[in-house]
């Protein structure tokens, strides 16, 4: 019987490690994230389903009131981790992805990523466009957002393009403003255009 609850108290704790690896996969997909960290550990679904695993498995070896409690807040929590990627997933995710990735001019350690999401027609609507830049690699390499534009109709600021005007300035276009962002201090500045 020992051996039973040590190993559904270490479910538990695996359970909270997973939990909080998840969180911080979540935290690193901001803007200025890490993108490694955010590309390996930014899966609340898959992560949320290890941890639904692992407290149905503690409940099944502690088998007391306290263990059926602690798995209902245990399923309640890995239902909202899964829930942050079930609307994206399963209602309405756009099944057409197109990537183009543009490196800076003169070497620069800088990739422009422009993100277009939804079917190739003329329909703003069904839109969704995503402007990044990512900068460095490996442990240190972050990646910043700097339009988001999903289903912007024309004329509200849907996005037109995105360009490298130097090693260190890149400009992002909608068909209301221009903006201009310079990198040489390492992280996005806006500056007059």
């Amino acid at each position: 019987m020992r051996t039973r609850a040590i190993a559904g108290w270490s479910s538990v704790a695996a359970a909270l490690l997973v939990a909080a690896v998840s969180a911080w996969g979540q935290y690193e997909t901001r803007s200025g994230g890490r993108s490694l960290l955010a590309d390996r550990l930014g899966h609340p679904w898959l992560l949320g389903l290890a941890a639904l695993a692992l407290v149905f498995l503690a409940g099944v070896l502690l088998g007391d009131a306290v263990a059926r409690r602690f798995s209902a807040g245990g399923l309640l929590l890995a239902l909202v981790l899964c829930g942050l990627a079930v609307p994206g997933t399963f209602f309405g995710g756009n099944p057409h992805t197109e990537v183009v990735r543009t490196a800076a001019p003169g070497g620069a350690d800088r990739v422009l990523t422009v993100v277009h999401r939804g079917p190739p027609s003329t329909e703003t609507e069904v839109q969704e466009w995503v402007v990044q830049v990512e900068s460095g690699s490996g442990w240190a390499g972050r990646r910043w957002t700097l339009l988001d534009a999903d289903g912007v109709w024309p004329g509200a600021g849907a996005f037109t393009s995105a360009r490298w005007t130097g090693p260190d300035r890149l400009a992002v276009v909608t068909d209301t403003e221009v903006k201009v962002y310079d990198f040489s201090g390492g992280a996005p500045v806006l500056v007059p255009a």
